[in-house]
């Protein structure tokens, strides 16, 4: 596409959020500069982009920034952004980048060529610091000194990531064992404090603070306040109360969380900590080993370049990276744990502190540092299940080796309001399944969903459809033709290859056709086995009528549970029960009585809770209620999000 010479510049920087030696507001004065030297109009200024990072912005007019992200990650809103306007304004004629590292840290140096290539080849200039990039015309093949260029520029700066790891790693290793802090906020009831390498105290650092002095360290010193007391306190309460109970004890007596106030962010979503204990709040203060005067490390690994070890950083495996292809954070076994000795006397002896993790340890039962699910498949009537006495959802929670739907207002008023009213998961997943097999295999509808099966086997097999299914394996088998033409082609270039550099710069082409070659038989194999599955129609639809008769005992397996979630998803099913009291000896407890199953637009037997879940909320309300008061709808200052569902962590959405 062919641009003007001159016309408009846009501007684009990535920023990790580290400390740099410069920032993007130098960046932007840098920009400012050259698009005079180039007379090309750029009207931004330092304040945009200094506003920006303060409201957290990615676009403003020609200013383009992704600040605190990585580099590997190539899908970013400003860099999108930024790739569209460029492609689609043809006023745009420059844009204007500090260096290949602030576009991308990628971990295959081809897909910093490509985005260099997209804007090239759509006739735009690219402007670095340290040399200027002209458009592609038409036609014209890419300067091949240009591509190995580029090619070494963006594996050095992929190579950064796993070097600054590995460095990282080794840092906080020689920290930890001098027991000395490896960054990060103090635990609750500890202060910061700066340190010379012997250990003598210079002064407390306030928090957020950051200080760096030659032959000085920070160390975690007991608070002199009220926070150590406390920490005591839910330690000795601990010893003989659930934790469940202490947050209970503590809420009511409006004692603030360790993080009320703050703001924090989760799955991306910034809210404000509503200061309410959790139980995982107060078991972590009472399993802290800092009280005992010792400085643990390595309770956990995570990072998607290098593992902590004792002995040093370590690569990824297969078990460190989840299903998604993200990597997954891991508890490491105790004796891959740092433990060294603190700079202060223990605040509780050994033997308290061991004796107290015995306790928590044994109510933990199984489940400690098993992380929460977040499975579908573990929770099929996920949302689903109401109670019918409060109108509330009932949540899913372990039981043993198998799971319940307890009452939701139960817990998020942590057993204050509503009753202990539970339900078996699976047994509630069969009665769900069973309703729905009564309905398929009513003797009214069960002849026309034969017949419905048989009219869409029969369109699925009419002459378009099979035009299309030829048309589509000829189009994939011509493809893998190109591909292996190209593949003979590359191979021939790769033994004239002259150097090193030359040759692993087409190693890494030809590795690229090879898994695109890949892909496309697997594509073709697949087409061509549901081509010659069309003409087994009956005996498929005999073989679904049967599965119908075995619905119910889809909840006896894993990938049974996962087909009746998706069987639930399509028929809308809700689960409504109502339960009573029972006494049992001294005990009264709550019952199943009775269930109602609702599919589709069916209408439900009650109205559904649809207020506040957060427990800071619901007391708020309970206190509006009892005060005879209007509930006003209170609206946060900062206009920050609001988590759904109060779980751990103070506040984790």
């Amino acid at each position: 596409m062919a641009r003007k010479q001159l016309g408009n510049g846009l501007f684009y920087t990535r920023d990790s959020g580290g400390k740099h030696e410069t920032t993007p507001s130098e960046y932007v004065k840098w920009a400012i500069r050259r698009a005079t030297e180039l007379n090309v109009i750029f009207n931004p200024t330092v304040a945009d982009i200094e506003s920006m990072i303060r409201n957290e912005e990615a676009i403003r007019e020609d200013l383009y920034l992704d600040y605190e992200v990585a580099g590997d990650e190539l899908s970013r809103v400003g860099l999108n952004a930024l790739l569209a306007r460029a492609v689609s304004d043809e006023k745009v004629s420059h844009v204007f980048i500090p260096r290949r590292d602030r576009l991308a840290r990628p971990t295959d140096p081809i897909d910093g060529v490509k985005i260099e290539s997209v804007l090239r080849q759509n006739g735009l200039t690219i402007v670095f610091k340290d040399r200027l990039l002209s458009p592609i015309r038409t036609g014209r093949r890419p300067d091949t000194a240009e591509q190995i260029t580029a090619i070494l520029d963006y594996d050095a700066a992929g190579k950064h990531g796993r070097e600054l790891s590995d460095k990282m790693v080794l840092c906080q290793i020689a920290l930890a064992n001098g027991g000395f802090s490896t960054g990060g906020r103090a635990p609750f009831a500890f202060d910061r404090w700066l340190v010379r390498q012997d250990g003598e105290r210079i002064r407390k650092l306030e928090d957020g603070e950051i200080l760096r002095m030659a032959g000085h360290h920070v160390v975690w010193l007991p608070a002199d306040d009220e926070r150590l007391s406390l920490a005591l306190r839910i330690r000795e309460m601990l010893l003989t109360t659930p934790a469940t109970q202490i947050a209970k004890i503590l809420n009511a007596e409006g004692v603030p969380s360790p993080n009320a106030g703050r703001f924090r962010k989760d799955n991306g979503v910034r809210h404000r900590v509503s200061g309410l204990w959790n139980p995982p709040t107060l078991i972590n203060i009472g399993r802290n080993p800092l009280l005992a005067a010792i400085v643990q490390y390595g309770l956990r690994s995570m990072g998607k370049f290098n593992r902590f070890t004792v002995d040093g950083p370590r690569e990824l495996t297969d078990d460190d990276i989840r299903p998604d292809g993200k990597p997954k954070v891991i508890r490491n076994a105790d004796g891959n744990q740092i433990q060294s000795k603190a700079h202060f006397e223990p605040v509780v002896t050994l033997e308290d502190h061991e004796s107290l993790n015995k306790v928590l340890d044994k109510r933990a039962g199984t489940q400690r540092g098993k992380p929460r699910s977040r499975d579908p498949k573990r929770n099929p009537l996920g949302g689903r299940v109401y109670d019918m006495g409060c109108t509330w959802p009932m949540y899913r929670v372990q039981q043993g080796k198998s799971f319940r739907y307890k009452c939701g207002l139960y817990q998020q008023s942590h057993g204050q309001k509503c009753d202990h009213n539970h339900v078996d998961g699976p047994v509630a997943t069969q009665f769900v399944l069973s309703s729905i097999r009564q309905q398929l295999l009513s003797p009214s509808l069960l002849p026309k969903l034969e017949a419905k099966l048989h009219e869409l086997a029969k369109r699925d097999e009419g002459d378009d459809a099979s035009k299309a299914a030829s048309k589509e394996v000829s189009r994939i088998r011509n493809e893998v033709s190109k591909v292996t033409t190209k593949i003979e082609r590359a191979e021939e270039n790769l033994a004239l290859a002259d150097g090193e550099i030359e040759f692993r710069a087409v190693s890494t082409v030809l590795e690229k056709m090879h898994n695109q070659k890949k892909s496309l038989e697997k594509s073709l194999t697949t087409t061509e086995a549901a081509i010659s599955r069309r003409g087994d129609s009956d005996s498929d639809i005999s073989a679904a009528m049967n599965d119908a008769q075995l619905l119910t005992e889809l909840a006896s397996s894993e990938d049974g549970i996962a087909a009746a979630t998706e069987l639930f998803q399509a028929t809308d099913a809700r689960l409504f029960l109502s339960f009573k009291k029972v006494r049992q000896g001294k005990r009264e407890l709550n019952r199943l009585k009775r269930g109602v199953v609702v599919f589709g637009n069916g209408e439900d037997p009650i109205a559904k809770y649809s207020g506040p879940t957060t427990p800071d909320k619901l007391k708020r309300k309970s206190s509006a209620v009892r005060n005879n008061k209007k509930a006003r709808k209170t609206t946060n200052s900062d206009e920050e999000a609001k988590s759904l569902r109060n779980a751990n962590r103070d506040d984790r959405i």
